[in-house]
């Protein structure tokens, strides 16, 4: 009753705003994801996304042009976290740890930010819980049946295919289960390879991808590997998308508390480890081990020109932080020192649903809508994909994506409404000799 009550604590913030307007990340990926066949679908993906096709086509089936139908895989997997965690973590750290960190999980700022994203960070963080729940069966039972190699392969290859960042987080687990002394290390080493094997076919896919960069999207900006950039991923990771502050020094003060916690909790559970059953021993070093090698590997990934040292593709390691600091709070054995935590925890999901009810976060295109009918365009052209899904009755082109080329507007059928968003970033703005209206942040222009 008590998981009962945190997965449906966890999934009404994250279904509260499911039906906001869309941001930019939704939109792009309705735009793949809408796409009338395969064909349409891997050009359309290439031109716009470097991310693998798993997330969107699971959107392909549904009725996407509405947000909730847009953003459900995201909600449901981002809901679904708390559960995979306490399952888990439940044989090695007992049902009092397992139960606070799924708390943990469904409260977690960030977390819930990313489950109203059209996006498969919470779908890859969800199969990577798994693959961390089988090395963990893998580990109390090794000669076991063979379903759970079948398990970490599967959940793997999903990961990757979802984003290519869960490499990273693949390899870290391999290489800690290794240095730990995990069960047969030929099929564990077999086992993580998979993932990597299943992505040779799309190889080429990812080629095609990369010959547009420049063209029709933009070059990745890298996320530079720096103290300051390292105190950003962490206050996000644990205080949400604006951190709770946007001071540099009150950020500093941020990561000096989290550290200062988590040295204390380090020094809970070196004091405990000997005490420990075998079994609880070798999962937290399992977890931390990984976690710690996850963000590594993230932080040396802009030194090689791959972005990735970012909070957005890090979200996997707040389901770990959140384990191991339940670990430190229970390994005491004081119950109310457990019961204020998930109080204090309880609190946090309190203050998201109140923050998030009837939350929006971007402007609304009904004007733009309104305006762009009363002129009755034969055409309608756009630098963001925002206002294809906003004014798709008007059936408008991107044909600027990202500011990027030199556009249709001279070759456009008058007359032409273009509309764009002065928000965008890339290339230079379209350059327009007509009259100009600003209805918020978009410019409307019209070439007769």
């Amino acid at each position: 009753m008590l998981l009962a009550a945190i997965v449906l604590l966890g999934a009404v913030i994250r279904f509260l705003t499911i039906g906001s307007r869309l941001h930019l990340d939704d939109a792009y990926t309705w735009l793949v994801a809408s796409q009338p066949n395969p064909h349409a679908f891997l050009r359309q993906l290439a031109a716009t996304e470097n991310t693998p096709p798993l997330s969107y086509l699971l959107l392909t089936p549904l009725p996407i042009n509405h947000p909730a139908w847009l953003r459900l895989p995201a909600a449901l997997a981002g809901s679904l976290l708390a559960p995979a965690l306490f399952v888990a973590v439940r044989r090695p750290l007992g049902r009092a740890a397992s139960l606070l960190a799924a708390l943990a999980v469904a409260v977690a700022p960030f977390l819930i930010t990313d489950s109203d994203i059209a996006r498969g960070f919470m779908l890859e963080d969800l199969a990577l819980l798994i693959a961390v729940w089988a090395a963990l069966r893998l580990a109390d039972a090794p000669d076991a049946s063979r379903r759970w190699w079948v398990v970490f392969a599967l959940a793997g290859t999903i990961a990757v295919y979802t984003e290519y960042s869960a490499a990273i987080f693949i390899v870290s687990l391999v290489l800690a289960a290794l240095w730990l002394g995990g069960p047969r290390r030929g099929m564990l080493a077999a086992a993580g390879a998979v993932p990597f094997a299943a992505l040779i076919p799309w190889i080429p896919q990812i080629v095609r991808g990369q010959h547009q960069v420049g063209v029709t999207k933009l070059h990745p900006v890298l996320a530079t590997t720096s103290l300051s950039r390292l105190r950003d991923v962490i206050v996000l990771l644990a205080f949400g998308e604006r951190g709770g502050t946007s001071s540099p020094a009150g950020r500093w003060v941020e990561v000096a508390v989290l550290l200062a916690l988590g040295c204390a909790g380090a020094v809970v559970i070196r004091r405990r480890r000997h005490g420990m059953e075998p079994g609880r021993r070798y999962a937290v070093s399992l977890l931390a081990l990984t976690g710690v090698l996850t963000l590594a590997g993230h932080a040396l990934g802009p030194l090689i020109g791959i972005d990735v040292f970012s909070e957005r593709y890090l979200t996997i390691l707040v389901p770990l932080a959140a384990a191991l600091g339940a670990v430190a709070l229970t390994a005491p054995g004081r119950t109310w020192v457990v019961r204020g935590a998930a109080v204090l925890l309880a609190g946090l999901g309190a203050v998201e649903l109140a923050r998030r009810y009837h939350g929006e976060y971007e402007p609304s295109l009904a004007p733009v809508r309104q305006a762009a009918e009363r002129l009755h365009p034969r055409s309608v052209l756009t630098d963001t994909p925002l206002v294809v899904f906003y004014l798709r009755s008007l059936h408008p082109r991107l044909d600027r994506p990202s500011n990027l080329g030199r556009g249709l507007a001279g070759a456009c059928s008058r007359p032409c409404l273009i509309v764009d968003d002065t928000r965008t970033v890339g290339g230079a703005p379209r350059v327009v000799s007509r009259s100009k209206t600003m209805i918020g942040p978009y410019l409307l222009t019209v070439e007769r």
